[in-house]
């Protein structure tokens, strides 16, 4: 295989010297580095953007290849275009922002994966960096995820192929129950990254090879111990804000050889380890004797918000919603007439809106849904469970409301709103 290293810089000469130099320290140097900086933006930036000019075009233990652009294209367009350029000539590519400083062993790492897994065509990407995931290391030294990371990686062409920018894909996997569940197990993040391109808050093109290689239930490939820094969290770079969330302890020694499975599946612990940060409690909830069986009417904030406690009480057959459709986190969205395929314990309306979840229990009562059966979300979750004891639903649809030992029937938002007012 032909494998080349790609470098995108713009203007951060700290941090490109960092990677430079780390790059250079490596065991296994690049065939060919290529190295893109985007062109100069604003003449604000053009000290430190001539100072990142000088640091990689004085790169000589190496054979490289600097091109500068012309125009100021921004990150997105900059990597995907860096990215099939050198495609025209190369089988694998490893990439490298220049935020992200790699360990010692990090080139060996990714031509021996890309090595080992180059026929297994199910495995879209590998990644030098290990997210800061809670996970026992196992006997291999790489476990598989469904996430792709940007943070220092790399695939093959043919892999590469399906990349596309696609701002209805995550439309399109909420479509199917199994591609509704990738999604919600490994990109629960995903849709609102695509909103902010649109409205124009981060500039991502990573947020749709994630979504690509979700579609295909691709694997991706991470260390256990990671082998890059992004040492780009402070505030000076496109997409990042200021945090330490990412930051993880960089594995530091020399290894020649790394202990790579035949074999990488999703294990168990792995997706769970990922759901606090990409994914869904509902996508990982199990079946249990001490959980009742319910449907939830409404699959929005105020459920979202909400999940973790949710799917830890109950397990979800399905969730009711006049406006939604398709599937959640692989779980069918039905609407009231409906109700009737599914064997439930109870419902449990999860509508932000005071008003309209009386709306909600009247048409559910009214069309034949036993009263006893419906739980309001507001009686556990939210604020206004903090004013009162006890909700009920009572015939005809009306709430009776329980609160400081007294207990009164309400029909509207008004009335229920007196009641908090009065706690």
């Amino acid at each position: 295989m032909k494998i080349a290293t790609i470098l995108f810089t713009y203007k951060r000469s700290y941090h490109t010297k960092q990677v430079i130099e780390a790059l250079r320290q490596n065991t296994v140097l690049p065939a060919k580095l290529f190295v893109f900086q985007d062109g100069l933006g604003s003449e604000e930036d053009a000290y430190e953007w001539n100072k990142v000019n000088e640091l990689i075009q004085g790169i000589d233990w190496c054979d490289k290849e600097v091109m500068v652009s012309e125009s100021n294209r921004g990150l997105a367009s900059s990597i995907v275009t860096g990215i099939n350029y050198v495609f025209k000539e190369y089988d694998a590519i490893i990439v490298l922002e220049d935020d992200c400083v790699p360990a010692a062993s990090f080139i060996s790492f990714m031509c021996q994966c890309f090595e080992k897994y180059q026929n297994h065509k199910n495995i879209y990407s590998i990644s030098g960096y290990s997210y800061p995931v809670s996970l026992e290391k196992r006997d291999a030294d790489v476990y598989g995820c469904g996430r792709i990371s940007s943070w220092g990686w790399g695939t093959w062409k043919d892999r590469w192929d399906i990349y596309k920018k696609d701002y209805e894909l995550t439309r399109q996997l909420k479509r199917e129950k199994i591609s509704s569940e990738n999604l919600a197990l490994w990109g629960q993040d995903l849709e609102e990254m695509l909103v902010g391109n649109i409205r124009g808050n981060c500039n991502s093109w990573a947020v749709f090879w994630a979504l690509n290689v979700i579609s295909k239930g691709g694997i991706c490939i991470n260390p256990y111990k990671s082998l890059i820094q992004n040492i780009g969290t402070d505030g000076t770079g496109t997409n990042c804000g200021v945090t330490d969330f990412y930051k993880v302890k960089m594995y530091d020694e020399v290894d020649k050889e790394f202990h790579l499975p035949d074999e990488i599946v999703f294990l168990n612990d792995t997706i769970e380890a990922f759901v606090p940060l990409f994914g869904s409690y509902t996508a990982v909830n199990q079946r249990a004797d001490f959980k009742k069986n319910i449907l939830v009417y409404g699959v929005g904030t105020f459920y979202m918000e909400y999940e973790k406690e949710i799917n830890k009480e109950y397990f979800i057959e399905a969730f009711v919603d006049q406006r939604k459709k398709g599937w959640f986190a692989g779980k069918e969205i039905i609407r009231i007439n409906e109700i009737v395929k599914y064997t439930f314990d109870k419902i449990l309306i999860m509508v932000k809106n005071i008003q309209q979840c009386i709306n909600i229990v009247k048409e559910l009562t009214s069309g034949g849904i036993d009263g006893a059966c419906l739980l309001i979300g507001h009686n556990f979750y939210g604020e206004y469970s903090k004013c009162i004891d006890r909700i009920s639903v009572l015939s005809g649809g009306k709430l009776s409301v329980k609160y400081k030992g007294k207990e009164k029937q309400v029909q509207s938002k008004e009335e229920f709103e007196e009641i908090c007012r009065e706690v």
